[in-house]
């Protein structure tokens, strides 16, 4: 008798429900396929077809709610496709040796996913409550600590997370008529593997501001979204976007966050803040750069408050105007303020032209996914766990 060689994969299927000519919902089943080569199982086939790979014929048994298991033929040299038996019962202790046939049975793939918002919370500090978890599965299960959120996790395995950094405000001017963008934020994924009882401390980027009530309104730095574990030890950064400048003058777009370690325009490296580089000493450029990992921001006047970094806990910036979103953005004035992440986004100019960089991005997980200047809006943090 050969040897048998059991092994384990996970297949996918997706179903389109069409219900007069319109899309009603995807359905989603996922599974892990266990198989064991030179066995099957008798008595227990409920339909037979043809198919040309044994994942085709896992995928037929996942499609069907009756098929618990199935038997696929691998030496089908005449024809061009394998017998494929779909079984309505499973049992590995009740199979049969028989040469040229692969048997498989389905384990369910238990797929659970945790969604990380801002909760309701802007500017440059976080958020006070957890209310907005209420009735999803966060409910009762994160606890706030000066707006980083503090989450166990429940049980060992496979996680993947992606995160999200915010945008910059937008930028304009009194009697301008148009806006200039601040930059979007950069998405990062990652996949880790985490053990049950350990707790991840979770800030999730808040878009900058833009002050209305000035005759100058550059935007803020959107903040940088944060994963790390308890003692600080980072899995995933993702960079804010740097704040679009004064509309009407020569004052850009912002800079959106970087999929790489640095920041943009002056911007920091290995986890420092950012620069505020005029680039005319005669001339007044007052701004904010956005902070990293463990440097704090740069700040071109002491009457504003400074972005921080997360080692010192992630607040925004904020001047007399426009203020950076929590996570590390810095405050906007004269100029647009600088994003946060990894490394904080600088901010470059002159009295008349300016521009804000967005901020670097880290990642410490395998099957990474590193998009520069995705997202709008307020940052985010999706974990997945594979069971």
């Amino acid at each position: 008798m050969s040897l048998s060689v059991t092994s384990r994969w996970i297949v996918l299927i997706k179903t389109i429900v069409v219900v007069s000519g319109v899309t009603r919902s995807t359905l989603e089943k996922s599974s892990y396929v266990e198989t064991k080569t030179n066995f099957v199982l008798l008595h227990h086939v409920f339909q037979s077809l043809r198919t040309a790979s044994l994942m085709t014929c896992a995928q037929m048994c996942l499609g069907k709610p009756r098929c618990q298991s199935f038997n696929f033929e691998t030496n089908f040299q005449a024809v061009n496709a394998g017998l494929c038996e779909l079984n309505d019962f499973a049992n590995d202790a009740m199979l049969i040796y028989q040469k040229g046939f692969i048997h498989g049975w389905l384990t369910d793939l238990q797929l659970q996913t945790f969604l990380f918002t801002s909760l309701g919370a802007s500017g440059s500090k976080g958020p006070t409550n957890t209310t907005q978890y209420s009735g999803s599965n966060l409910q009762g299960q994160v606890q706030l600590v000066k707006g980083t959120q503090l989450w166990t996790i429940p049980q060992t395995g496979k996680y993947v997370i992606k995160a999200n950094g915010a945008s910059g405000g937008n930028g304009t001017s009194s009697g301008c008529g148009r806006w200039t963008k601040g930059g979007r934020g950069a998405s990062i994924t990652g996949t880790f593997s985490l053990q049950k009882g350990n707790k991840l401390k979770i800030i999730v980027g808040q878009q900058g501001l833009t002050q209305l009530n000035f005759p100058v309104a550059p935007g803020g730095g959107g903040g940088g979204t944060f994963v790390t574990l308890s003692d600080n030890t980072p899995l995933i950064i993702a960079a804010g976007g740097g704040g679009g400048g004064v509309a009407c003058r020569q004052q850009l777009d912002g800079d959106p966050g970087q999929a790489g370690p640095n920041g943009t325009r002056g911007g920091g490296s290995g986890g420092s803040g950012g620069k505020v580089e005029n680039l005319d000493a005669n001339s007044q450029m007052l701004s904010n750069s956005g902070a990293g990992y463990t440097g704090d921001g740069t700040q071109s006047s002491n009457s504003g408050k400074n972005s921080k970094s997360f080692i010192h806990g992630g607040h925004g910036g904020s001047g007399i105007s426009e203020t950076g979103g929590f996570g590390g953005g810095g405050y906007g004035w004269t100029h647009a303020g600088g994003g946060g992440g990894y490394s904080g986004g600088g901010v470059i100019g002159n009295e008349t032209y300016g521009v804000a960089g967005g901020g670097g991005s880290f990642n410490g997980g395998s099957s990474q996914e590193n998009e520069v200047g995705i997202n709008q809006g307020d940052g985010r943090v999706i974990i997945k766990y594979f069971s």
